[in-house]
């Protein structure tokens, strides 16, 4: 049943020009507890992570060869996981998600997927399994550091009447975390089912859960972080204890495979993905302006708004997403190898809001329903893609690819300022590499690739920041000024990023020893980096830099000693830098 969800998103040794590593089911069922997808990730060549938590549960953000993680593309059984808007993916929206996977497949380096945000870092697919012939059920509890507990419940039908299995999950994660008020509540879980039928298979997913924490993002001094005494190495800075976060994001996926001829299979995924929620954080730090708290919108305030301030002030920030999606392909198989072809559909909708939940002294008129910001964002995503994989000799392999992407952002229904535009990108990516298997033992390949990507939403207007007073630097569109005024929204002021990257490697495999060396030189133009300065919550600023280059070596190699016993390393070197940057 897996191949529905396998095939043609897989790299395989010896055959694909690219850098990969993968997590089988066998390593993920020795390494996985309760830690979240980037910390079982972390021991992969050229990838970090690191926990706001402390304890690998909640907010972990990964790297691959420095880029983080609105720069790689996850996928989640080949459906795009990065939010559209600002291309993050948000990892305790999968609680306990590890329990039910097939394996993960990490490819390095730029546009590795069919799907989703173009990759530029990487490509990360998870891919799930929830199917067993035999029927049963299973319990599990754990109790770790920091109160962490884990307990969950499962039951698989196994194989009834020769067409049909299913499968369900319900699990609870929870933990004080390693900082001071920084706990997690998190409730998963999964359904599955599949039926077979002689030349077709359907199977249906349905997952999620929801999520409870307290924030924990801001960070301390290093001399605090590596000190002997637990007070000043845990702290959180966010104190109050109404700082908090709730979301849920369920997710529905219905796959579809259809096998026309030894030759031909047709497959279709539909998809639909819904989230809302909210966190609460502290606002004394803002002035009654900040909120809207003025004489033109109806309140009354004695004073200057932009010097008087909210005692205790808490805010709520809201978001609903929704996102639907189409993703065909088909698979020719050849004599001299595979074609295929497909598209990808996708639409997102999403409301944002932002009150104040909570504070001492307010004027009267002041509700949790009054939001001193309000606006929608939409985007529309198509692509269709292309890719022949060709053997050229029994030893020789040859790999092209196309896609062509368009992407459209808007913003609308701006309260207050009403700010609306939509702005379309379009993008073409190639790609060609080749691989040769100089004997059973050794191959060595290359690959080049050029990929572009979009800025993200708040690179072109940070809505939720628009009350900003003037005193602190007015928050604006960022599209070119018009000279009697307003802006031209065809002219956003952070272009696409544009990287060609070029890939060199190979690697040995025996019996007992294993080994991969790869280079790899990206070169950009645009790059949308981090400028040095921060936002509200700690997270980078960014913008172009007008010409970037990282280069980079990678090495991996492991072997078997003795019977059980594995010996296994890999390590990076990488050189990157700033060519020409204002």
């Amino acid at each position: 049943g897996q191949t529905i969800i396998v095939s043609a998103m897989r790299a395989k040794e010896r055959e694909n020009p690219v850098a990969f590593a993968t997590l089988t089911v066998r390593d993920l069922a020795e390494r996985y507890s309760t830690q979240d997808i980037p910390q079982l990730l972390s021991e992969l060549p050229s990838t970090t992570f690191y926990s706001e938590n402390g304890n690998g549960i909640g907010y972990n953000y990964l790297t691959i060869r420095g880029f983080d993680q609105r720069r790689i593309s996850v996928m989640v059984n080949g459906i795009p996981q990065n939010d559209p808007e600002d291309h993050d993916v948000y990892w305790l929206d999968f609680p306990d998600l590890a329990a039910n996977l097939q394996d993960i497949q990490v490819q390095r380096g730029a546009g590795s997927a069919f799907y989703g945000p173009p990759a530029i870092g990487g490509t990360v697919n998870l891919i799930t399994t929830s199917f067993a012939k035999n029927p049963g059920v299973s319990f599990y509890s754990g109790l770790g550091s920091y109160n962490t507990r884990r307990n969950s419940v499962s039951i698989s039908s196994g194989l009834v009447g020769e067409r049909y299995e299913v499968y369900g999950r319900i699990s609870r994660i929870q933990s004080d975390g390693y900082r001071n008020q920084s706990w997690t509540d998190f409730s998963s879980y999964f359904l599955g089912a599949i039926r077979f039928d002689e030349n077709m298979t359907t199977q249906f997913s349905f997952y999620g859960g929801p999520i409870a924490d307290h924030l924990a993002y801001y960070g301390i001094s290093k001399s605090d972080a590596y000190s002997h005494d637990d007070a000043l190495r845990t702290q959180n800075p966010i104190r109050r204890p109404e700082e908090i976060e709730n979301f849920s994001q369920p997710h529905y996926e219905l796959y579809h495979e259809w096998r026309l001829s030894d030759k031909v299979t047709v497959n279709n995924t539909f998809f639909l993905v819904t989230g809302s929620g909210f966190f609460d954080y502290d606002g004394s730090w803002a002035p009654y302006s900040y909120f809207r708290l003025t004489r033109g919108n109806g309140f009354s305030v004695v004073g200057d708004p932009d010097t008087l301030y909210v005692s205790n002030a808490l805010i709520r920030a809201f978001v609903d997403n929704r996102q639907y999606g189409w993703l065909p392909r088909a698979r020719y198989r050849h004599e001299d190898g595979q074609l295929t072809v497909g598209a990808e559909v996708r639409i997102h909708r999403s409301v944002h809001w932002g009150a104040l939940r909570w504070g001492e002294g307010l004027p009267g008129g002041v509700t949790p329903d009054f939001h001193y910001y309000e606006y929608r964002g939409a985007k529309n995503i198509l692509s269709l893609h292309a890719q022949e994989i060709v053997k050229l000799r029994s030893d020789l392999t040859l790999q092209v690819a196309l896609q062509y992407a368009y992407n459209q952002y808007s913003l609308f229904d701006e309260k207050y300022i009403h700010t609306d535009f939509s702005i379309p990108y379009y993008f073409f990516y190639p790609r060609i590499g080749i691989n040769y298997n100089l004997n059973e033992n050794f191959n060595c390949y290359t690959q080049i690739s050029r990929t572009s990507r979009e800025p993200r939403l708040v690179n072109l207007y940070n809505a939720a920041e628009a009350s900003t007073p003037q005193s602190w630097g007015v928050v604006t569109p960022q599209f070119k000024s018009l000279p009697g005024g307003g802006y031209d929204f065809t002219s956003p002021l952070v272009q696409p990023e544009a990287l060609v990257d070029v890939e060199l490697g190979g690697g040995y495999r025996d019996e007992k020893v294993h080994a991969a060396l790869n280079l790899f030189y990206m070169s950009f133009k645009d790059e949308i980096i981090k400028n040095g300065q921060l936002d509200r919550f700690g997270i980078p600023v960014t913008g172009n830099a007008e010409r970037t280059l990282h280069q980079g070596i990678e090495f991996s190699g492991g072997a078997n000693l003795l019977d059980g016993l594995e010996v296994s390393a890999n390590a990076t070197l990488s050189k990157n830098r700033l060519e020409k940057y204002t």
